[in-house]
């Protein structure tokens, strides 16, 4: 069901093992409406443990704002069930607010599992939004931490024993178009420069990113190279969300997705080349046109 009065809800998925505050501050910063928390609370002794921490976080988040809490009790230790409960959360909550809800997916609490599953379907699902929080200060001291979990006085952390390792089945997510990335990396040499349509062509042509290659059908005409630059180099960008026009006219700005893409996907030596080639592009581009704008030498009288 869509809100009729266009008021939006912000919705907020989280699990937790043994985290409070990883879940409730978040909450409460966001302004959540509704919280899904998953924990799984099985049958054994912990149980009273996993319950003490889903009332505390309640308590945290009941003393800032009046927030929904759902409760999912599911095996967190499985990461297909992970994926598909947090696919399945994501759903209903599509389901039930249509666009009018912002959904944030904490990526910081709850087990391994979780979290490499809750990122994978902020992937899959467009519009939900992954964030992480990081500690500030931890409730056992390094030197208590030490003594709490030591074997035989060595440092074993938390586990003292696991189970048998179990493989994950993964399905494929494409890599960015490499030829994509490349065109995103030399607009992000660009900066905020203002860079006309004829002179974005020349650019990209003189650094080898992009060179225009008239088709034999394609009309010869003033346009043609940037009309052909936009379809094959501009619009993708755009539509990938990772390019957008700048504040004024002929500029182009990378997005923060955009960033996140060349971050992880950008080859470090080819960027430094491609680097290298614009500066020298621009060098040359400036000294040509200083040369043009100085006022020429009077002949002698």
């Amino acid at each position: 069901m869509q809100s009729e009065s266009g008021k939006r809800t912000t919705v907020m998925i989280a699990c937790t093992t043994n985290e409070t505050v990883r879940v409730s501050d978040p909450a409460v910063y966001y302004e959540t409406d509704v919280l899904h928390l998953i924990y799984h609370r099985g049958t054994d002794a912990r149980a009273a443990l996993y319950d003490s921490l889903v009332d505390e976080i309640r308590r945290r988040i009941s003393e800032k704002r009046d927030t929904e809490i759902v409760l999912h009790d599911e095996t967190v230790y499985r990461y297909n069930v992970m994926l598909r409960t947090v696919n399945d959360i994501i759903r209903s909550i599509r389901d039930e607010y249509g666009e009018f809800a912002d959904i944030f997916v904490n990526i910081s609490s709850g087990t391994p599992e979780y979290i490499a599953a809750a990122m994978c379907a902020c992937m899959m699902n467009q519009g939900a939004v992954p964030f992480t929080v990081s500690v500030k200060e931890h409730t056992i001291p390094p030197e208590e931490y030490m003594r709490m979990t030591s074997v035989d006085g060595r440092i074993v952390g938390d586990a003292k024993s696991v189970n048998t390792p179990k493989m994950v089945e993964t399905f494929a997510i494409d890599r960015p178009d490499e030829d994509l990335v490349r065109y995103l990396s030399f607009f992000s040499r660009l900066g905020d420069r203002p860079c006309t349509p004829s002179t974005l062509v020349d650019l990209l042509s003189s650094a080898e990113v992009w060179i225009y290659t008239p088709s034999r059908t394609s009309n010869p005409g003033r346009n043609s190279a940037w009309v052909a630059c936009k379809r094959a180099v501009i619009d993708p960008l755009v539509g990938k969300g990772w390019l957008r026009p700048g504040r004024t006219k002929n500029r182009w700005q990378v997005t923060p997705t955009g960033r996140m893409v060349l971050d992880v996907f950008c080859d470090e030596d080819d960027d430094r080349d491609l680097m290298e080639v614009y500066e020298t592009i621009r060098v040359s581009r400036n000294n040509i046109c200083c040369c043009m704008a100085a006022p020429r030498d009077r002949p002698d009288e």
